[in-house]
C-alpha cells in the first residue's frame, strides 16, 4: 500500500514537486549570494550603526535588516523618497536598493505558482505530498535494506537510475522532511488555516511621549541591542505627538521612548510567533549560510530524485510492456510470470519469452500481479521473481499470493520457480521460497525444483535454462544484461601457505591495490584506489559469466596492503585460481564496504568467534585495537602444527595487550575440539562478559555459526536474553558463508 502511494503521488504531483525544487534551488542560491555579499556584523549595537546612517540620510522612516544582514534604509524628505543599502559594519550608505525582479518572480512562483490564492493551496499540496513521499520513501528504503537497523548499510551498487535514487534519498531524507513540514506550515499560514502569532502586539503608548528626542546613539534600549537581533526600527512619524521608536527584534517587539531611550512597552514573542520564526528560518535558510547551503543541496537532490524516480518508473513500465508476440492468456501453452523491483528480472524474462516463442511455443508473459484465475490452454507455469529487501515481495508481485489464493490453478499445471536474490541477506530468495511453497500447496506439479540465483549469476541461471530446455525440448540460454562492476587492480605482494600437504590448504595473500584504468569510448578513466577496513569484502569473479566470490579483508588501506585468507577447495573455481597466483601476478577485484560487521564504538568487551579462514577479519580487528579494548578471540582450526593461521601475530597481540584472551580449538588434535566446544568450556566467563554488555562477532561457515548460536543459547538464557534480542541491540553480528 505504501509503495503504491509513493508511486502514485510521484506521478500525480511530480511536476509540481519539480517546480518547487527548481525554484527552491534558485532562491537558496540567491540567499547564499546575499550572505556572501554582506560582511558579518557581530558585536555591533543598533545605536552606533543607526547613528552613522542618520548622519548621511535625512528623513529616515524605517530601517530593516534583511536575513543576509544587509541594512535597508527607507527614507522620504522634501527632495526624494527612496530605499538605500547601508553597510552593517561601518554604517556607510552603499547605494540605492535594487531588488532582483527575477528572484521576486521566482519567489512568487515558488509560493503561489503565479496563481494567487489557488497557487498557495497547490503549494501546500506539494509540501504535503513531499512529506508523505519522505515517510513512505524512508519505509521503503528500510524494507529494501532489510530493516530499520540496516538503514545505513551500503546499498548494493547495481547501477542505473534506481540505485542513484536510493543513494540520494538516504542522505537527503532528513533535510527533505524539514522542508516538507516547514513548507506545509507556511502554506497553512498563507491561506489562513493557522495563526502565525503576528496579532499579539505590544501595548501601544498612551499620549504624553512628546519630549524632545535625544541623540539616537545614546538611547540605552538601542545600545543594548545587538545588530544581529534587529529586525526593523521604525522612526517617530510625528515627534510632536508621538516621539517614540517602534522596534522589532528577534525575540520580541516594543516601543522605545525617543527622549530617554527606555522601553515604553515590550511584548516577547509567544510560542506561535517563535514557531513561525523558527520554521521560516528552517525553510528559507535565513540568518544561516551553512543551512542555506544544505537547503540548496536538498533542492537539487529533490530535482534529481523526482527525475530519477519518474525515469525509473517509465523504464520498468517499458520493460514490462506488452510484447509483440505475446500470446493471449487463454491461448498460451506456457505462462511466464515476472516479479521485479528494478527491471533486471524483466530483462531475463524477455530473453526467455523470445527464445520459447521462436521455438514455436505460445507464451504469455505478464507481471505476477496479473495472475489470472485460470489458464485453460496452459501446460507449464514459469515464475521468475526477485526478493525485495530481506524476504519481501517485489513491486510487481505484491498482490500475487492473494490472487493465487482465489485462483483455480491446480495439478493440470507444471510449475518451475526461479528466485533472484543476494545471499548476504539472511532470508536469501525468501519470497521465491514462499511462492514455491504456496504453489505446491495448491497442488501444482513441479516441473523443476526451486532454483535460487545469487546476485544475477549468469552461470547459475544458465544451469536452470539447460534443465528447463531439456524438459521442454528446446535450446535455452541467457546472456549478460548489465556491464560488470569496475574495481581495482590487485598485485600479489606475498603469500603464506598453511597445510600444504592437505587437499585444502589455506593461504594468507597480501595484495597491493592499484587504480584501475578503463576506457570509455575515446577517454581513459582512472578509478582511484578504494578505502577499506577489516571486515570489508573483496569480490572476485573467477569468470565473466560467474557469480563473484567474496573474501573478508583482514587489513585496512592504512596498512598499505589488502590482506585476505583463502582456503583452497579442490572442486572450486576461484580459490584454486587465487592459490595459483605467484608474487607479481595481478588480478581484478571489487572492494565492497561491509560496515555492519565491525565492533561497535565504546569500551564494552568484544567476543570474536571464528573458524578456519574466518579468522581474517577478526585478526584485523585485533590488529587495530591499539587502545587495548577488551577483546576475547575464540578460533578453531584443523591442526596446530600445520594449520595455525597468524600464530606469531596472535602471540604478539597477547603480549602487547591488543588481545585480552585467546581460546583455541583444533579438530585434528589428540583431543578433537571445535570452537563451539571451547565456548561451552568458558561458559561462566562468557556469561559475565555478556552481562557487561559484550558484543559478539562470528565469522566462518554457516554450520559453524549454527553451532556457535547453540552454544551461546543457554548462556543467554541465564541472563534472560536470546540471540535475536542481541541482534536487535546490535550486539550479535555474523559474516558467514
Amino acid at each position: 500500500m505504501l509503495q503504491r502511494t509513493h508511486v502514485v503521488l510521484s506521478l500525480v504531483l511530480g511536476a509540481l514537486l519539480m517546480v518547487s525544487a527548481a525554484t527552491g534551488l534558485v532562491l537558496s542560491t540567491g540567499t547564499l549570494y546575499e550572505h556572501f555579499q554582506v560582511a558579518p556584523s557581530a558585536g555591533q549595537n543598533v545605536a552606533e550603526v543607526v547613528e552613522r546612517i542618520a548622519g548621511q540620510v535625512q528623513g529616515i522612516e524605517r530601517i530593516e535588516r534583511a536575513p543576509s544582514g544587509e541594512l535597508r534604509v527607507i527614507f522620504s524628505n522634501a527632495t526624494e523618497s527612496d530605499t538605500v543599502i547601508a553597510d552593517p559594519v561601518t554604517g556607510l550608505v552603499m547605494g540605492p536598493y535594487q531588488p532582483s525582479v527575477f528572484l521576486s518572480w521566482v519567489r512568487n512562483l515558488h509560493r503561489e505558482l503565479l496563481l494567487g490564492e489557488p497557487g498557495r493551496w497547490l503549494s501546500g499540496m506539494a509540501a504535503l505530498a513531499l512529506l508523505i513521499l519522505v515517510v513512505t520513501g524512508c519505509w521503503l528504503l528500510a524494507r529494501r535494506l532489510g530493516g530499520w537497523r540496516q538503514l545505513l548499510r551500503p546499498i548494493p551498487d547495481r547501477g542505473g537510475l534506481l540505485y542513484w535514487h536510493l543513494v540520494l534519498s538516504r542522505w537527503t531524507l532528513p533535510v527533505l522532511a524539514i522542508l516538507a513540514v516547514s513548507g506545509l506550515y507556511l502554506a497553512a499560514i498563507s491561506v489562513g488555516m493557522v495563526d502565525d502569532g503576528q496579532d499579539v502586539a505590544p501595548v501601544y503608548p498612551a499620549a504624553g511621549y512628546s519630549a524632545p528626542a535625544a541623540e539616537i546613539g545614546s538611547l540605552p534600549a538601542l545600545r543594548n541591542l545587538d545588530l544581529q537581533d534587529l529586525r526593523e526600527l521604525e522612526f517617530p512619524f510625528d515627534p510632536l505627538q508621538a516621539n517614540f521608536y517602534t522596534l522589532r527584534t528577534a525575540s520580541g517587539d516594543g516601543f522605545v521612548d525617543a527622549s530617554t531611550g527606555q522601553w515604553i512597552s515590550y511584548q516577547e514573542h509567544g510560542f506561535t510567533k517563535r514557531l513561525y520564526e523558527n520554521l521560516y528560518e528552517l525553510h528559507t535558510g535565513a540568518h544561516s549560510p551553512i543551512w542555506t547551503f544544505f537547503l540548496a543541496g536538498a533542492s537539487l537532490c529533490l530535482l534529481l530524485l523526482s527525475g530519477f524516480g519518474l525515469l525509473s518508473w517509465w523504464h520498468r513500465k517499458r520493460m514490462a510492456r506488452v510484447l509483440s508476440d505475446n500470446a493471449p492468456a487463454d491461448q498460451a501453452q506456457v505462462i511466464l510470470l515476472v516479479g521485479s523491483q528494478g527491471g533486471t528480472t524483466w530483462r531475463y524474462a524477455r530473453q526467455l519469452h523470445q527464445q520459447l516463442s521462436s521455438n514455436g511455443l505460445a507464451v504469455h508473459c505478464a507481471n505476477m500481479n496479473q495472475l489470472q484465475p485460470h489458464y485453460p490452454g496452459a501446460k507449464q507455469l514459469l515464475v521468475l521473481t526477485s526478493t525485495y529487501g530481506d524476504g519481501q515481495a517485489p513491486e510487481s508481485a505484491s498482490a500475487f499470493l492473494g490472487r493465487l489464493s482465489l485462483s483455480k490453478l491446480g495439478p493440470e499445471l507444471q510449475v518451475a520457480v526461479v528466485g533472484f536474490g543476494n545471499s548476504q541477506f539472511e532470508h536469501f530468495c525468501g519470497y521465491a521460497q514462499e511462492v514455491e511453497h504456496q504453489l505446491q500447496q495448491r497442488g501444482l506439479r513441479p516441473l523443476l525444483p526451486l532454483h535460487c540465483i545469487d546476485r544475477n549469476a549468469l552461470s547459475e541461471l544458465n544451469q536452470w535454462a539447460r534443465a528447463l530446455g531439456e524438459k521442454l525440448r528446446v535450446d535455452l540460454h541467457f546472456t549478460e544484461q548489465t556491464p560488470p562492476e569496475t574495481g581495482q587492480q590487485l598485485e600479489l605482494l606475498s603469500r603464506e601457505l598453511f597445510g600444504e600437504d592437505s587437499e585444502s590448504p589455506a593461504a594468507i595473500l597480501r595484495f597491493g591495490v592499484k587504480p584501475l584504468r578503463r576506457s570509455y569510448g575515446l577517454f581513459l578513466v582512472r578509478n582511484p584506489a578504494s578505502r577499506y577496513a577489516p571486515g570489508d569484502l573483496l569480490s572476485i569473479r573467477p569468470g565473466s559469466d560467474l557469480a563473484p566470490r567474496l573474501y573478508s579483508i583482514a587489513s585496512s588501506d592504512e596498512d598499505g596492503v589488502l590482506e585476505v585468507c583463502v582456503r583452497k577447495h579442490p572442486a572450486g573455481l576461484c580459490s584454486p585460481m587465487l592459490h595459483g597466483l605467484q608474487v607479481g601476478d595481478c588480478i581484478e577485484g571489487v572492494i565492497q564496504p561491509h560496515p555492519e560487521f565491525r565492533p561497535s564504538a565504546g569500551r564494552h568487551p568484544v567476543i570474536l568467534v571464528g573458524a578456519g579462514t574466518g579468522l581474517a577479519p577478526l585478526i584485523g580487528f585485533v590488529r587495530k585495537n591499539t587502545h587495548q579494548r577488551p577483546l576475547y578471540l575464540y578460533w578453531g582450526g584443523r591442526n596446530a602444527q600445520s594449520d595455525f593461521l597468524y600464530q606469531a601475530q596472535l602471540n604478539e597481540y597477547l603480549a602487547d595487550g591488543r588481545l585480552t584472551q585467546l581460546g583455541l580449538a583444533f579438530s585434528q588434535a589428540a583431543q578433537p575440539m571445535y570452537v563451539q566446544d571451547r565456548l561451552q568450556q568458558d561458559a561462566g566467563e562468557l556469561v559475565l562478559l555478556l552481562k557487561q554488555g559484550a558484543q559478539v562477532l562470528v565469522c566462518g561457515s554457516r554450520e559453524m555459526a549454527e553451532g556457535v548460536r547453540l552454544a551461546l543459547k543457554p548462556m543467554l538464557q541465564q541472563l534472560g536474553l536470546s540471540i535475536e534480542q542481541l541482534r536487535l541491540q546490535g550486539r550479535y553480528r555474523e559474516d558467514v558463508y
